[in-house]
């Protein structure tokens, strides 16, 4: 038998290599996981690395997924979520209707975590991210979000941007009467979500933001002031043209109830 003839420390070692093999696949197996990271993707075969490259250092004993969610990319997306199935509990899943709705619908559908944590394609997350998300639910909070800023642009852009942003997420709080959930960082209970009725996969923009109005109506939503890293390519070219259409989207949805609106693609 093959093994046989090698010296004793070789022996132990490729059984100890068997054992954590076999112990890798049968975690890859997994159908429960605490929690869920549902990752929409298109065309982010430039950023999505540096996002699951995140994923790998959190400090956390939560048993995690990750849920890539494949929006008919026509690049290396796909390929380059699949290169970190050694490292981490990671499935790629298609989602053909083009949009952010259906893509943000189609992986939280698909998740298997009692906790399902929303991520974008683009963002960098600090090591206890997850934790910090995960540990907060608790009381009468069922969903947490946390605030981001961009380190990618201009001094002027990223400074103006980072300073106005979490005062951006109160101002929604003393408006509306609570706080909103950013699809790029935020986490919730499967049975809450599941009972707001989840994204709705006609809207093109505007979802996460769709879904707060519904999740607020059961519980409390909380704001956490630790910010995750996004890239900042809508505002390379001038902040307030990349701001102006958020704002506009913003707008059409909530004040003029319009469905059709439409947040342009930045790949």
């Amino acid at each position: 038998m093959l093994g046989q003839n090698l010296p004793l420390p070789t022996q132990f070692g490729l059984r100890i290599l068997s054992k954590a093999r076999a112990l890798r696949a049968l975690k890859m197996k997994k159908t429960k996981f605490t929690v869920s990271v549902v990752i929409p993707a298109y065309n982010e075969e430039k950023y999505l690395a540096q996002t699951l490259e995140s994923l790998v250092e959190q400090k956390t004993d939560y048993d995690f997924e990750v849920v890539v969610v494949d929006n008919n990319s026509h690049d290396q997306t796909a390929q380059v979520a699949l290169s970190f199935k050694n490292r981490l509990n990671i499935r790629v899943i298609s989602e053909k209707k083009q949009g952010r709705g259906p893509a943000r619908k189609r992986g939280f559908d698909q998740a298997l975590g009692e906790i399902i944590v929303s991520l974008d394609a683009d963002t960098i997350v600090y090591p206890d991210w997850l934790k910090v998300l995960v540990n907060n639910l608790k009381g009468e909070t069922i969903a947490t979000t946390t605030s981001c800023k961009i380190d990618d642009c201009s001094y002027f852009t990223r400074t103006i941007f980072n300073f106005f942003e979490p005062k951006v997420m109160i101002l929604l709080r003393l408006l509306f009467g609570h706080f909103w959930l950013a699809g790029f960082s935020f986490a919730m209970l499967r049975s809450d979500y599941v009972k707001s009725g989840g994204f709705d996969p006609t809207l093109q923009a505007q979802e996460d933001l769709d879904l707060s109005l519904r999740v607020a109506k059961l519980g409390k939503i909380k704001f956490i002031n630790q910010p995750v890293i996004f890239s900042g390519r809508r505002f390379k070219q001038s902040l307030l043209k990349g701001l102006y259409q958020y704002i506009a989207t913003f707008i059409e949805a909530f004040f003029l109830n319009k469905k059709d609106i439409y947040l342009s693609n930045v790949r």
